[in-house]
This record gives C-alpha cells, sequence and structure tokens, in this order.
C-alpha cells in the first residue's frame, strides 16, 4: 500500500506517506497512500469525514447510542438496529412478565428462567388414585383428571380381621 513517488526527477519507491513542510515555517501537511482503504460511508458515523481512495467522505452509519428494548411476550425476538452502539443498551423481560414469572405460578418439576416450581403446583390432570366422588368424604374435594369432585361418601365402616389385624374399610 505505498506508491512510487517522483520528486525533481528522482523516484522514490513504496512511499507511504508524504510529510511536505508548510509555507510558513512551522508545521507540516502530511498525505498517504489510501490506494488500499476499504472503509465505506456506511463504517464512519453519520456526520464524519474520513479520506478514502476518491480524497474525503462522509460517513452514514446512524449512531443508536444506548439502545434498549424489552420482550414480552415467549415468542417475542428483539431485532438490534443496524448502526453503532455505545454498549450501555440493555434488552430484559418487560417488568410486568418478571413478576409472572413466580415459584408460585410455576409446576413442581418444571424451572423457567432458573426459577424452579413450587412442590405445591401440581399438574391435576394426572390422576393416579382412581379417586371419584364415591371416595372422598363429603365436605371434601380434590382434583380428579384436571376437574374439581366434591365428596359424596357420608358412611365409612372400618372392620378389622382378628387373625391378620389386617382393617377394611368399605
Amino acid at each position: 500500500m505505498s506508491k512510487s513517488v517522483k520528486i525533481n526527477g528522482v523516484t522514490y519507491e513504496s512511499v507511504p506517506e508524504i510529510d511536505i513542510p508548510l509555507s510558513t515555517g512551522e508545521g507540516s501537511a502530511k498525505f498517504y497512500d489510501t490506494s488500499g482503504a476499504s472503509g465505506a460511508a456506511g463504517d464512519v458515523l453519520s456526520g464524519k469525514t474520513f479520506f478514502g481512495v476518491s480524497g474525503p467522505m462522509t460517513g452514514s452509519m446512524p449512531n443508536n447510542s444506548a439502545v434498549t428494548g424489552t420482550l414480552a411476550k415467549k415468542a417475542d425476538v428483539y431485532t438490534v438496529p443496524a448502526g453503532y452502539h455505545n454498549g450501555g443498551g440493555k434488552v430484559g423481560i418487560s417488568t410486568t412478565e418478571q413478576a409472572k414469572i413466580i415459584e408460585g405460578n410455576i409446576r413442581a418439576g418444571v424451572s423457567i428462567l432458573g426459577v424452579a416450581g413450587k412442590s405445591t403446583v401440581v399438574d391435576t390432570s394426572i390422576s393416579t388414585g382412581g379417586a371419584s366422588a364415591s371416595t372422598i368424604v363429603a365436605g371434601s374435594s380434590a382434583y380428579v383428571n384436571g376437574t374439581l369432585v366434591s365428596g359424596a361418601l357420608t358412611l365409612v365402616k372400618v372392620t378389622q380381621d382378628s387373625s391378620t389385624k389386617v382393617l377394611s374399610i368399605a
């Protein structure tokens, strides 16, 4: 990325920059070989000037500063806008939805975003004991296959076998 430069009939090979003293005697003007420049207007902030192969150019990248966003639904996706970000932006779950992610709202054995379900929150659609209204004492209720069932059992008879000491409930 250097050029050959001819000054006063002398050729200088592979010159990456030229530093020419100013006519006032103070300071100098520097010129760089930009033939290898690969930057484009979209790579530089809007309103900022840079020098490319064809000379001075103005950037067009938007300055988004600190972009923030929230997710309120399971399927939500936040699309980060093109442009510069200062690193201070944040995307998170909305506070309304965060308030719902608590132990008491999550079934036992399930964890959502690091919050484990409460042991007393169970899936009532699963019946493992064969309970029915006739086996639930009147005045009590239980969930059977996801449905709240009120007890109808009013009489309980308990007997004991004298030889094996086994209780029978009828």
